[in-house]
């Protein structure tokens, strides 16, 4: 009896050894991640590895396109940077994979890019007539969940009126397409009017001081609506 006792002792001990190490394994595991979540294209990146081989050379590639390496510390981590690529014109938002690796341990992670964008479409026609969507990108980099504003601002510089287009949802904040509206649902003096898309509620003319996302466009009326 005194023996079998021993005997699984021994097993019990071995069983208690064999998963502790494959916790530590599973502690070990690399690991990639990036500051955030959605960038703003050219934007830097900057990437966090954990778990790779200590003093080691690490290779980091984006969609299997090499952009360099780098060189853990001697925990096995590391922190690199790079740009995000501009986006080709007709692209608004883009998910791109990033993976490292020192040839023994292998970590890889996701990230998005996104264009500033707002416009409508179609983008010919009447302004005093036509019906349009609206389409918004990049709205929610400083803020997730951000409502989407638009102000019509007069051709002598003061707003006359603001409307909503909804919430800018998803990773980077965007709203594809809204519902069909007319452009101006109001009498529009002649004159250049600008159309400002931003976040904020209250009309101020957006500068590059301004750190939430916005875009101006300008919109000519050539007659009064009828």
């Amino acid at each position: 009896m005194q023996r079998i006792a021993t005997l699984v002792a021994v097993l019990v001990a071995a069983l208690f050894a064999s998963a502790a190490g494959a916790g530590a394994a599973a502690a070990q595991a690399a690991t990639l991640t990036t500051d955030t979540r959605c960038y703003q294209e050219t934007q830097e990146v900057i990437v966090h590895g954990t778990g790779f081989a200590p003093s080691s050379v690490v290779t980091i590639s984006r969609d299997d396109t090499v952009l360099g390496s780098t060189t853990t510390d001697a925990t096995g981590a590391f922190r690199n940077k790079f740009d995000t690529p501009e986006l080709p014109q007709d692209v608004r938002e883009r998910l791109y994979r990033l993976s490292a690796t020192d040839s023994t341990n292998t970590a890889q992670t996701n990230y998005r890019s996104t264009r500033i964008f707002a416009s409508f479409r179609p983008r010919s026609g009447n302004p005093s007539t036509l019906r349009v969507r609206f389409s918004i990108f990049g709205f929610g980099l400083v803020q997730r969940r951000a409502p989407v504003y638009l102000h019509y601002v007069r051709p002598g510089g003061k707003v006359a009126r603001t409307l909503r287009l909804g919430i800018a949802t998803g990773v980077c904040g965007a709203i594809a397409q809204t519902r069909e509206r007319r452009l101006f649902a109001f009498e529009a003096s002649k004159g250049v009017w600008i159309l400002q898309f931003d976040t904020r509620k209250r009309y101020e003319r957006a500068t590059s001081k301004r750190r939430t996302p916005w875009v101006r466009k300008p919109v000519e009326i050539f007659a009064r609506n009828r």
